[in-house]
């Protein structure tokens, strides 16, 4: 495992289900930590994220195709089956 020391942490939780505009709002709070310094590191757990819609799964996965080694992205999930499959080729899985 490799320790990973961060500037701010962001945890979201879903109840029900993640919409497209939350994950817009996450995506706006995590560009607007990572502008104020080039050395900020960013931890996002995302808690449920098999409740994230298929709209919100594809504004996750743009986002994370173009994010910097800054921010890191925690999916937490007991139903794998359900995450959309593109966006785990981006994630290390355990």
């Amino acid at each position: 495992m490799t320790p990973y020391l961060c500037d701010l942490a962001i945890e979201f939780d879903a109840q029900v289900s993640y919409e497209a505009k939350d994950i817009e709002n996450l995506i706006k709070q995590t560009k607007i930590a990572l502008s104020e310094s080039s050395k900020t590191k960013v931890v996002v757990i995302l808690k449920n994220a098999h409740y994230l819609t298929t709209k919100a799964f594809s504004v996750l996965y743009n986002y994370i195709r173009e994010s910097n080694s800054s921010l890191m992205l925690i999916l937490v999930s007991c139903e794998k089956a359900k995450i959309f499959p593109p966006l785990l080729d981006y994630v290390q899985t355990a």
